[in-house]
């Protein structure tokens, strides 16, 4: 699909949906020179901008940043200036929830006929566990599978749609009181409306990160039944002219290897004490690299000893060679001293980077102005609000890794790109183990957000001893991830593995 057609398909498809109308302003205020530096400027409560200046593009990041940094943002740019025509900029104002300014006495444009699509009939959802090739140690985790919850809705048509979270009880918990909120609604219709009347605002969320990984489950459903319903790669609808490429990949390492048996903590400890055994997980390393060519490692410490750190991090670096990017990640469990004293221990091994090498968006500052590697993110920068504060501290993670669970759903992922660029910081993806159907969501963000360079994104699926399609559905070669071609996620959990790996019986809501 050619450029233009995907921005006319986008069009066609998002911009008659996200309001009824937009609410009318009266006046003459002045539109703005530079509206994305009007919304940096402290003293500013609100940005007027012509919207007949601006690329569709443009305008959505200058939404979003509006948004984060707390400015109202009022679209303005009539066809009496040589503008848009009222209908068009109504569609504009509706898409971005901003206010219309008309001056006195113009007459209130029409708004666009409605285009809602097929209803939601039903929605499923499966509750299963992914078994990992070998245990997962973090400063977080022990465990041998993955718990997770896909979602399946079915529109009216027949259209089916899967989304999909992290599988704990209470998110199933409130993914299932939220389906039953959906039904009778139109996923192509009523996308933005169904996000709204989820929160309007960060506190009509009452359920914290669950909450918004419940909703980002239905959301990705929704938007996969809406890329089905109209023969679309799910990219297409995020502006991408084409299926998503091959896109690099970085996968996750435990913080120890251990033999058989030595799976708790006191044992793992007993393990990790010897820093020899580092090598072990140096030798997993090198065995994902030789079968998928895998060049790119996000290693998971337990927080606990630095010196352990720098055994298993040096370790890694002589098998894997002066080429391989590595990650150092311990959740944030290093209080900032000891996050400075594991830095520089680190130095000499040109890491790619630390993610939440600390606690907490301060002390990533206060760290990041005493070492030279850079600081990643996603754990500190969490909402709009965290890049705005980011932004005004001027120092502290330069990488915000993000994902549809923690941002609640794809326009907040989207939109944390676009802020976290428009403010000088690299937005990059996230990931964790999870199952092909965010996989595969994660190829189509990264190709449609640019968010597959300069980082490579996250990918668990090397680590999965089982997955919801046949092996070879999702490939990873030479570093990349190849995403299947066709309609949305361009895949389906195959009903036979889906059964396998279930932990409870599906829960439809009709």
């Amino acid at each position: 699909m050619a450029e233009g057609a995907a921005a006319a398909v986008r069009q066609r498809i998002e911009r008659p949906r996200l309001v009824a109308a937009p609410r009318i302003l009266r006046g003459a205020l002045a539109a703005e020179e530079d509206p994305f530096a009007a919304c940096l400027d402290p003293s500013r409560l609100r940005v007027v901008a012509d919207a007949s200046r601006l690329a569709p593009g443009q305008l959505a990041d200058l939404a979003a940043l509006a948004a984060a940094f707390g400015v109202r943002l009022v679209l303005c740019g009539g066809a009496s200036a040589g503008g848009l025509p009222p209908e068009a900029l109504a569609a504009l104002a509706a898409e971005h929830d901003a206010p219309l300014l008309l001056p006195p006495g113009a007459p209130e444009p029409l708004p666009p006929p409605p285009e809602p699509g097929p209803a939601i009939g039903a929605i499923t959802l499966h509750r299963i566990a992914l078994p990992l090739r070998h245990l997962y140690v973090s400063a977080m985790y022990v465990r041998r599978a993955q718990p997770r919850v896909l979602v399946q809705i079915r529109l009216a048509d027949g259209t089916e749609g899967w989304g999909e979270a992290p599988g704990g009880e209470e998110i199933a918990r409130l993914a299932g009181a939220l389906a039953r909120s959906w039904l009778g609604r139109h996923p192509l219709g009523e996308r933005a409306a169904l996000r709204r009347a989820f929160a309007r605002t960060a506190f009509d969320n009452r359920n914290g990160r669950n909450g918004l990984a419940a909703f980002a489950a239905l959301d990705l459903a929704a938007w996969d039944a809406s890329a089905r319903l109209l023969g679309l790669p799910l990219a297409a609808l995020l502006g991408h002219a084409a299926p998503p490429p091959p896109v690099p990949v970085a996968a996750p390492l435990p913080a120890a290897a251990p033999p058989a048996g030595a799976e708790d903590r006191a044992s793992l400890a007993r393990h990790m004490a010897e820093a020899g055994n580092a090598g072990r997980v140096a030798a997993l390393a090198e065995e994902m690299a030789d079968r998928h060519g895998i060049a790119a490692f996000k290693w998971k410490s337990t927080g606990q000893d630095p010196a352990w750190d720098e055994a298993a991090m040096s370790a890694l670096r002589r098998r894997l060679g002066a080429a391989a990017r590595l990650r150092h990640d311990p959740n944030g469990a290093f209080a900032p001293d000891e996050a400075l004293e594991v830095a520089e221990r680190l130095s000499p091994l040109a890491l790619e980077f630390l993610e939440d090498p600390t606690d907490g968006l301060e002390a990533m500052a206060r760290l990041s102005a005493r070492i030279e590697t850079p600081i990643a993110t996603n754990m500190a920068i969490l909402s709009a609000a965290d890049l705005a504060a980011r932004y005004r501290r001027g120092a502290g993670p330069q990488i915000v890794l993000g994902d549809i669970f923690y941002w609640g759903g794809i326009a907040g992922l989207r939109d944390m790109a676009l802020v976290a660029r428009r403010i000088g910081l690299t937005p990059a993806l996230h990931s964790f183990y999870e199952s092909a159907v965010a996989t595969a969501a994660n190829a189509h963000l990264a190709a449609a957000l640019g968010l597959a360079s300069p980082h490579p994104m996250d990918c668990g699926t090397p680590g999965l001893l089982a997955d919801v399609v046949p092996e070879g559905v999702l490939r990873i070669e030479k570093g990349h991830l190849h995403a299947p071609a066709g309609p949305g996620l361009g895949l389906s959990p195959d009903p036979t593995l889906l059964r396998h790996l279930a932990t409870a019986e599906p829960e439809t809501i009709a």
